[in-house]
């Protein structure tokens, strides 16, 4: 992938564009390497937008800690999502030496001390607009025991030389869940009178993990004629014991395969039909947990998620970006009559028999909200 041209263009109206802004670098700024470090800790946008226009994700991400102190170093940003996922960012200037193999080689050593790290202590949870935490401790400390992390290099300008040594650095790791964004974080100064700057955040490249059947060769005897057994280690999607990437297909093939009640298949069914209902305004996203999850999301907002499980989850902080505060409001205290006591906690979770009972119900709560804001 090619970087961005170093001329930015503008134009008001019908005018012929012209060179508006010019490509530089931080240090033309006069700014230091924390500054970058800063604007991605203040605004992770910049980074995880070019990550989901890549498909890398679909969750809502936070800002966690900044020079986060591990045994092999200090992590410059570390991320949040939703679904309990670690992104750890390491930023590193054009001018820095280290913008090549050692910047690789140590978000390795970080993703492989930081699970270590949280077992003993984890760092407090951001909340959400609410204050209540975003994500749960055990989903985090899943994740990151099966490798699953997002990591990103952050550059005013990337070497072209560390997207070489990215594919051949992380390919190596066939069994581990590890996303490799390499983002440009272009700058630009205008060429007029006045003092702007803009900031384009582009994907340089990406590797992205294809978790592949481990081989396990046995060789028994000494000699040329030695027996050699082979023994093909396999994941069972319905047994997963490894945290999973999911799509809509193995989900619902999870669940038939799983001791999930009827009752809430019948729950993930008629959400996903309800989704094919409003395809506009509501969406499904897939969690990466050991038994996947399904996400019912309205502008982004989450409403409900069902897991592989047959747990089912609320997160009340993103309510009122799906719905608006008054339909929120209504949503919330239709759950609390149904799963009062669930709806006092931190972040609402009903158990498998739990959910088992008030399936129905929860269907009809949702049906009803969404009915009510469509066609009210």
């Amino acid at each position: 992938m090619k970087p961005v041209s170093d001329y930015l263009f503008v134009f008001e109206q019908r005018e012929q564009p012209f060179v508006g802004y010019e490509r530089c670098l931080v240090k033309d700024l006069g700014f230091k390497e924390a500054w970058l470090r800063d604007i991605i800790f203040n605004e992770p946008e910049l980074v995880i937008g070019p990550c989901r226009a890549a498909g890398l994700t679909t969750d809502e991400w936070y800002a966690w800690r900044k020079e986060l102190k591990v045994e092999t170093g200090q992590i410059d940003v570390l991320l949040l999502s939703s679904q309990g996922k670690v992104g750890i960012v390491e930023t590193k200037l054009a001018t820095n030496p280290e913008n090549r193999r050692q910047v690789l080689a140590q978000v390795l050593d970080y993703v492989g001390h930081l699970a270590n790290r949280f077992a003993e202590k984890m760092p407090e949870i951001p909340g959400g607009a609410d204050g209540q935490p975003i994500a749960d401790r055990g989903d985090i400390l899943d994740a990151l025991e099966q490798g699953d992390v997002l990591v990103i290099i952050a550059s005013d300008e990337i070497d072209s030389r560390v997207t070489k040594l990215s594919q051949s650095l992380f390919s190596r790791h066939l069994t581990q869940q590890w996303d490799l964004a390499l983002i440009d974080i272009a700058l630009y100064r205008s060429l007029g009178a006045e003092d702007r700057r803009v900031v384009v955040p582009h994907l340089r490249n990406v590797v992205q993990s294809d978790l592949r059947q481990v081989i396990r060769v046995v060789v028994e005897g000494e000699t040329p004629k030695a027996k050699v057994e082979i023994e093909r280690i396999t994941r069972d999607v319905g047994n997963a014991s490894g945290r999973e990437k999911w799509d809509e297909e193995r989900f619902f093939r999870r669940l038939d395969a799983g001791n999930i009640s009827p009752a809430v298949r019948e729950l993930a069914s008629q959400l996903r039909d309800l989704a094919h209902q409003f395809p506009v305004y509501v969406t499904l996203s897939w969690g990466t947990g050991k038994s996947g999850s399904m996400v019912v999301k309205r502008n982004g907002g989450g409403l409900i998620e069902i897991h592989g499980s047959g747990e089912i989850k609320f997160r009340p902080d993103k309510f009122a970006k799906a719905l608006g505060d008054e339909e929120a409001g209504k949503y919330f205290r239709a759950l609390r009559d149904v799963v009062p006591d669930a709806m006092e906690m931190t972040y609402p979770r009903l158990s498998p028999d739990e959910a088992d009972k008030v399936a129905p119900k929860l269907f009809e709560i949702l049906q009803r909200t969404l009915n009510n804001l469509h066609h009210g």
